[in-house]
């Protein structure tokens, strides 16, 4: 397991980065700036995430949404924790369900 995996059920909040890079954190407009570059990376590398999506709140940056893969989740994780080292990070990334259902659906 990658050592940035967390529970498919949601994220626990853990820095995304080592205490050596807390400089970083004291600039409200540096946080924006670095968050603005992890959606950019997101939308242009692969496998192009739109569908997730990365706030500042209070300081920290949240970064949500749905992935339609584990292999997906992890190289998300690895991006966040390059673009955002040293910020207080809090995922919550899901990985969509995409076996087909093993059962009949009925209906009334």
């Amino acid at each position: 397991m990658s050592p940035f995996a967390q529970p498919a059920s949601g994220g626990a909040d853990r820095p995304a980065g080592d205490a050596g890079h807390a400089g970083n954190a004291g600039n409200a407009g540096n946080i924006e700036y670095r968050v603005a570059h992890l959606h950019d990376r997101l939308a242009a590398e692969e496998p192009a995430e739109l569908g997730v999506r990365a706030e500042v709140r209070a300081g920290s940056v949240v970064v949500t949404g749905t992935v339609p893969s584990a292999e997906c989740r992890e190289t998300l994780l690895r991006t966040v924790h390059e673009e955002l080292a040293g910020l207080a990070v809090h995922t919550d990334i899901q990985v969509a369900e995409t076996a087909s259902p093993d059962h009949a659906e009925d209906l009334p």
